[in-house]
This record gives C-alpha cells, structure tokens and sequence, in this order.
C-alpha cells in the first residue's frame, strides 16, 4: 500500500489529538486514584486509559464520517478518498486494539456498531470487520469464528471501496471471506472457509460455498 507524506502527517495529528484527550481526561482523576488504590494506581490508568483512548477514536471517527464521509467508489491510488481512508483506517485500527480487551465476543456486535457498524438486533459475530462503517449486518445474522468482512480492495493501482451487506438470518462459516460490495440475502448460508468475489450477491435463501464460492443450492430446493 502506498503512502506519502501527508498519510503520516494527517494521521500523526489525530492520534495525537486523541492521546492529548485522553490524558486530558485523566489528569483530574489521577490524585484520587493515588489515595484509593495506591500502588495499584498505575494498573487503573492503564485500563482507563484505554477506555479513554478506544471513546475518542469513535467519537473522532464518528465526526469524520459526517463531515468527510468515506464514498463508495473505484478510485485511483492518488485519489483524496484513498486518502482519507488510509488515515481513518490506521487511527481506527489503534482505537479498536486499545478497547478490544473490553468486548468479549458476546458483545463483538457492539464494538463494531461503536466503531460505525450498522447493526441489527441479535446478532453474532466472532469474526473481524475490517471496515465497520461501510457494513451493514442485519437482524439475527452469525458471522462465523476468524471469518474476515473486507469493503476495501487494493488492486494494482487502483482502490476499490463498497458497502457489505449480510442480510437477515444469514449464516456466514467459519474463515470464510466477504471482499467489497458482497450482498448475501435473507435467510442464506455461506459455508465454512469460503471466498465471496467482490460485488458477488447470493440471493435468499441459498446456500454459496468454495473458493471462488458458487451456489450449491437455490433457495427452497
């Protein structure tokens, strides 16, 4: 992947922003924690800290999508949305480690609709989004243990950016692998270990599996 200056210079200012705000924070709270915990204090920082640290990112990147909304495209390498990408991705990715010891994967479904998921109801995952705003996982879905949900692509010199979208009731396998612009209907099943191809769309109720996947069954067969 490519990068120039301002990639680290813009990404360099947020994660300092965020660090500051975070110390900010702390600091009124710090005397206290001294005379409650006392050689324990430093243990209650760190904790706090990082929950500190993993609000702020969401709350920065929350302000970001609004007011420099990532877009669903095929752009070129030099494009400001490849850009921008970039720079939310590596500040998110820092934000998400810091307040992953806090969500178990019981509570995945909401780390990822903090970090901008669209999330229904009822839903499991206990796989890695790697583009939580641009994913959309509807109501009573399972994404399978070390699945991967992808909607960025870097192919040669060009980035590819589209929404991911896993519809209601869907079962999606252990390891398998959505990449931009999948769509998988109500109801359907995507078996363990499987690739869906960018822009592939499994209609409801079917069964898709393999790498490449192909549907093994129609819905109501």
């Amino acid at each position: 992947m490519e990068t120039d200056g301002k990639d680290y210079l813009y990404s360099a200012c947020l994660i300092a922003l965020v660090l500051i705000a975070s110390v900010l924070l702390l600091v009124p709270v710090h005397g206290w924690l001294v005379s409650v915990l006392g050689p324990y204090t430093a243990i209650a920082l760190f904790v706090l800290f990082a929950l500190a640290y993993g609000g702020i990112t969401a709350l920065l990147l929350a302000v970001l999508a609004v007011l420099l909304p990532l877009r669903e495209g095929d752009y070129a390498i030099d494009h400001p949305q490849f850009t921008l990408w970039k720079v939310q991705h590596v500040v998110g990715e820092l934000g998400k480690a810091a307040l992953s010891l806090f969500f178990p994967v019981f509570a995945r479904s909401a780390f990822y609709a903090l970090f901008g998921a669209r999330v229904g109801k009822q839903v499991a995952v206990a796989g890695k989004i790697l583009d939580p705003r641009m994913t959309v996982l509807e109501e009573k879905c399972v994404l399978g243990e070390g699945c991967i949900l992808t909607s960025h692509a870097i192919l040669g010199k060009r980035f590819v950016l589209r929404e991911v979208r896993v519809g209601r009731e869907v079962t999606v396998g252990v390891g398998s692998i959505l990449m931009p612009g999948v769509k998988i209907g109500a109801g359907a099943v995507v078996l363990p270990g499987s690739v869906l191809k960018a822009d592939t769309e499994v209609p409801a109720g079917e069964i898709w599996g393999g790498a490449p996947a192909v549907r093994l069954r129609r819905g109501g067969d």
